[in-house]
């Protein structure tokens, strides 16, 4: 069968280009894994991810989460970069063996950071954040603590409304006085005697 070269290049597209990506993020899925044992004795699982979304779709990212017992940060590196690939503590917890974590790890989805290195003087990418799907916090790097904000201040309680006078007090009106009767008059019994004696008094003689 003749193969159509220029339509096979064409839809290789960016994932048959070997140059490192640009620096930033994407949509990733673990394609393959499998156990390894570092250069320097320690246990390891390499990872090969592909880009699912956008211009560089189908391109290939390689990288190795290696344990390192004599290092508690980088054993939370390598918990947090597990944790962001769906497996979380609780999954350890259980002492899976290395087939069941190289298996627990096809297939799963992540964003992950992009940067550069240099090795023997060949520029590759290298996964430098990990995160969880639909997060964009950085999966092995403590999440930056949010800003302290200090509360508004309470607004001013409303001035409370001044008191309502004291009504008057009521008028107290005094009861008239009641009138005093006039004394009855007392003739004077000396001149009540007068009028008697000048009644009972003989007529002048005639001149």
């Amino acid at each position: 069968m003749a193969l159509n070269w220029g339509d096979l290049v064409k839809d290789a597209g960016e994932a048959g280009s070997f140059d490192a990506l640009p620096d930033g993020d994407y949509d990733l899925k673990v394609i393959d894994a499998s156990a390894a044992i570092s250069g320097s004795g320690k246990q390891m699982y390499k990872i090969k991810a592909e880009v699912q979304t956008g211009a560089y779709a189908k391109r290939l990212v390689w990288d190795n989460l290696v344990i390192s017992p004599d290092s508690s940060t980088a054993l939370g590196f390598f918990f947090r970069k597990m944790k962001a690939l769906g497996l979380p503590q609780e999954f350890f917890q259980t002492s899976p063996t290395n087939d069941q974590i190289v298996s627990a790890l096809r297939n799963r989805p992540f964003r992950g950071t992009l940067g550069k290195k240099t090795f023997n003087g060949t520029v590759s990418n290298e996964i430098k954040v990990y995160h969880a799907v639909g997060s964009t916090t950085p999966s092995f790097t403590p999440a930056a603590a949010a800003p302290v904000y200090a509360a508004p201040p309470a607004p001013a309680p409303a001035p409370a409304p001044a008191p309502a006078p004291a009504p008057a007090p009521a008028p107290v009106y005094a009861a008239p006085a009641a009138a005093v009767a006039p004394a009855p008059a007392v003739e004077s019994p000396w001149l009540a005697q007068a009028d008697v004696n000048v009644t009972n008094a003989p007529p002048a003689p005639p001149f």
